[in-house]
């Protein structure tokens, strides 16, 4: 969106806001020029009544003066922690309004303070309302900002920070004298209130709207900010704001007529729990952003530019003589000239380059700042703070307030950003409390500290801190080589959309893209992965996690048959996943493999043996039986697939490729290969009798069709992952249930609840599998409707590979409805696997 096609509206809502920031900077640094009138130093002033009760200047010690500096610090922290659940909880423009209370409160206090104990009480008031302001504000520009523009816009936080310290600055050098520092005071009351009237006629954020399941109203709210012939759909579809969620001007006021307002149910359908500062923290996908965020957030207060914005005048007093409150207005002023000239460059350069090259300047800077000082080299001085402040201006100044809304989801952006700006506010009480103190003991050495610490942030920012440019969301931040796949100059994603089936990557929200189709393929299929495919393919690991068969048991099974029940452990998560095979001849490998130190009783125990178990057998091994009872050696006979024969260097039965005397590959049917399910985890649907699904239907017809013999001659075998709802977990499953009931198909729903629409990984089937000794050319039968899952079960290198995908009929359809599950929920259940996954469209 070009700056012609900005709307007067969005000017004024951001011109408002960003009031916000610019108080920050105005209590930043309103005590700077007007330091030695308010603390009686200079030799003209004297201690005399300058109105009813109110002293011309409050007598203070460094120490005193500190604690005033660092109460405003204090407060902060106060504000910024508190914000982001406020923010979350009330909106974004509740909150702002909020802020604009102490605005106008604390500087009553500062402005008509007889005292230091009223005055350090009025600067941590003024304090709670900057810390909330610089929370709250960029998360509200980055909301109303055009797709795009993000970085530009963001920018303008940083940029009233310096319009504040600019004014304070230049209030101080006309009003430095008598007692019109308290006019100075006053002043920022005066902004606050302006700011608080302001507010009364903006919006909402409609991000935050729409994240509260409002869309209408949302859209409603984005096209008053765009303007009425914006085509703001593309902007809302990156909102993840799904259409079913969307209701016109006329049902909203029949449901607000009948059941109450329609924005409150809304809420309650819609929004997603936020979570809480130390659920970030604990969160394996948000954890390493509100590190790296934090971080960035250190490195701009350490970076040392406090040091120049509360205490320049005072630290180059000496070294400038009458200069230097001059050249603090220089400073302001191109802190805004630089800060605004270089906005276009997080969008053009990128976010980390910014904060690279601003790093780098201001080490430089801080090095000759500190040659000056040593040397008392005036130039070289001013020099170094102008550059100083130009290198802060480039990077550490803007970026820093937008990177928590890129790197982290919806539900965890408000804490993260109250993590970062709490962050902030200590490294500003440090700097505050301690500078002047290192400052009168090192003097221009403590430059030298600021030096260090710039080069230890470039460090930690280029090896941790990941490149946000160009990406929509926290999906496309945190994905695997996210900064390798960049996207078009405009941000538009050309080609195919990926597959939703991707053991490499599932991401914590929704990719938002839709589900790919396929064409409709007969009931039953050979199929050869191997041959090119206009349709997607998954993103697969470039290596399989590692398993390992723990155990493994004969069960009866109800219907007369047996299995052989597996238990593994891998190398990706804590979970025991299965494997249910039938037939004797699929093993596998890690199980059987000797281990050290164990006893043919240790091996029988955990199901190391082959065939039968009974009251006094000593050996797991075929041959040692044989032997021991006098019985000699006889080769097995063949079966189709993977014959057992006896594997000499352990004497157990291993499968191996069915083959000739002379080694010769057998050619066999389809049909008689051995058929494999992989089936997730469905605690509804097979414990608790649910008729939402055909899960437990599923099961069951799976190992009917592996018993029998004469359906799956070489048997087959059921990998049983613990992916529960589709791999986002039985308590979200459940939330999906609620907003079904609702009116959202079980797509849509995993959609509003931020997850993919389906969130599996079927890296670990594949390693079962090849353990299981069903790798290799031979080949396997897939029973799945789903063609994707194909690609996804043979793994990187087609380790596994499917001759055939065997279609999983609903029992009811096969029964004309005389058996099998019969509901409204499964029903559509069913339809939306047609509908929306383009499975079993062969079968209806």
């Amino acid at each position: 969106m070009e700056s012609r096609n900005l709307t007067g509206y969005f000017v004024y809502i951001l011109t408002i806001a960003t009031l916000g920031p610019l108080l920050f900077g105005f209590h930043l640094s309103e005590l700077n020029a007007p330091e030695d009138v308010i603390r009686c130093k200079k030799k003209s002033i004297k201690a005399a009544v300058a109105g009813p009760n109110l002293p011309q200047c409050i007598e203070m010690s460094p120490t005193e003066w500190g604690v005033v500096g660092s109460l405003y610090t204090l407060g902060g922290l106060m504000g910024a922690l508190s914000a982001g659940p406020l923010a979350g909880r009330y909106g974004r423009l509740r909150a702002m309004q909020i802020s604009t209370l102490f605005f106008a409160v604390g500087p009553i206090f500062e402005a008509l303070s007889p005292n230091i104990g009223v005055m350090a009480f009025g600067r941590l008031l003024s304090g709670v309302g900057a810390g909330a302001a610089v929370v709250i504000v960029p998360l509200y520009i980055s909301e109303i900002a055009p797709p795009g523009k993000k970085g530009f816009f963001g920018a303008f936080t940083q940029i009233g920070c310096n319009v504040g310290i600019l004014i304070t600055q230049l209030l101080g050098y006309f009003l430095s004298h008598d007692s019109y520092w308290r006019l100075i005071l006053a002043i920022g009351g005066v902004i606050g209130a302006v700011q608080g009237a302001g507010l009364l006629l903006s919006v909402e954020s409609p991000k935050y709207i729409a994240e509260q399941g409002n869309v209408s109203l949302a859209k409603k709210t984005l096209r008053k900010i765009r303007g009425e012939h914006a085509d703001i759909e593309d902007e809302m579809n990156d909102w993840g704001a799904s259409s079913a969620g969307q209701v016109d001007e006329e049902e909203q006021t029949l449901l607000s007529n009948e059941d109450g307002p329609v924005d409150a149910r809304s809420k309650q359908s819609g929004k997603e729990q936020t979570l809480s500062i130390m659920q970030v923290f604990r969160h394996a996908d948000y954890q390493k952003a509100a590190i790296a965020v934090v971080m960035v957030m250190l490195a701009q207060q350490f970076s040392g530019i406090n040091s120049i914005v509360m205490y320049g005048v005072s630290l180059l007093a000496g070294l400038l003589e009458s200069n230097s409150a001059l050249l603090n207005l220089a400073v302001s002023g191109l802190n805004i000239v630089v800060t605004a000239g270089c906005a276009p460059l997080a969008d053009k350069l990128g976010r980390k380059v910014c904060l690279l090259s601003s790093l780098a300047i201001m080490g430089t800077s801080s090095l000759l700042l500190a040659i000056g000082i040593i040397k008392s080299i005036p130039v070289l001085s001013a020099v170094a703070v102008l550059l100083f402040v130009s290198g802060f201006a480039v990077g550490l100044g803007p970026v820093p307030f937008i990177l928590a809304s890129e790197l982290v989801g919806p539900d965890a952006v408000d804490a993260t950003q109250s993590i970062a700006l709490g962050a902030n506010w200590i490294a500003t009480f440090i700097v505050a409390q301690f500078f002047p103190l290192a400052s009168a003991k090192l003097h221009g050495k403590v430059y030298f500290i600021f030096a260090a610490l710039s080069a230890f942030f470039f460090a930690f920012i280029s090896w941790y801190v990941p490149e946000t440019k160009g990406k929509k969301n926290a999906d496309e931040t945190s994905a695997p080589n996210a900064e390798k796949h960049d996207h078009t100059a405009n941000g538009a994603h050309h080609g195919p959309p990926p597959s939703i089936i991707s053991p490499a990557f599932t991401p914590p929200a929704t990719p938002g893209v839709s589900t790919p189709s396929h064409p409709r393929p007969p009931r039953s299929i050979p199929v050869d992965t191997s041959l090119s495919t206009s349709t997607p393919r998954p993103d697969l690991l470039p290596k399989l996690p590692q398993v390992e068969c723990e155990v493994r048991a004969r069960i009866p099974t109800t219907t007369g048959h047996e299995m052989w029940l597996h238990v593994y452990r891998n190398s990706v998560d804590t979970k025991e996943h299965l494997a249910i095979v039938f037939g004797s001849q699929i093993r596998s490998r890690s199980l059987d493999a000797e281990r050290p130190g164990e006893t043919e009783l240790d091996r029988m125990t955990r199901g190391a043996y082959v065939g039968r178990l009974y009251p006094g057998r000593t050996s797991s091994r075929v041959e040692q039986l044989k032997k021991a009872a006098g019985v000699p050696s006889k080769r097995e006979p063949e079966s189709a697939f993977s014959s057992a024969h006896i594997d000499d260097s352990n004497g157990l039965l291993s499968p191996s490729s069915a083959s000739s005397e002379n080694g010769e590959v057998q050619p066999i049917s389809p049909s008689e290969l051995p058929l494999v399910r992989i089936h997730s985890e469905c605690y509804t649907g097979e414990t608790v009798w649910s008729a939402r699904c055909d899960c437990g239907e599923q099961l069951d017809e799976a190992a009917r069709l592996m018993a029998d013999p004469a359906l799956s001659p070489s048997g087959g075998a059921i990998i049983y992952l613990r992916q529960e709802g589709r791999g986002i977990g039985l308590g979200e499953k459940l939330k999906a249930y609620n907003l079904q009931d609702l009116g959202n198909d079980t797509y849509e729903a995993n959609i509003l609840l931020r997850h993919p629409a389906d969130a599996r990984s079927y890296g670990l089937a594949t390693a079962m599998l090849m353990d299981l000794g069903l790798d290799g050319d031979r080949g396997i039968r897939l029973l799945t409707n789903n063609p994707d899952k194909v690609r996804a079960v043979e793994g990187p290198d087609r380790q596994v590979v499917v001759r055939e995908r065997v279609a999983m009929v609903p029992i009811a359809w096969k029964t004309g409805g005389m058996k099998g599950i019969k509901s409204d929920e499964v029903e559509k259940y069913l339809s939306t696997k047609i509908e929306k996954f383009k499975h079993m469209l062969d079968q209806k």
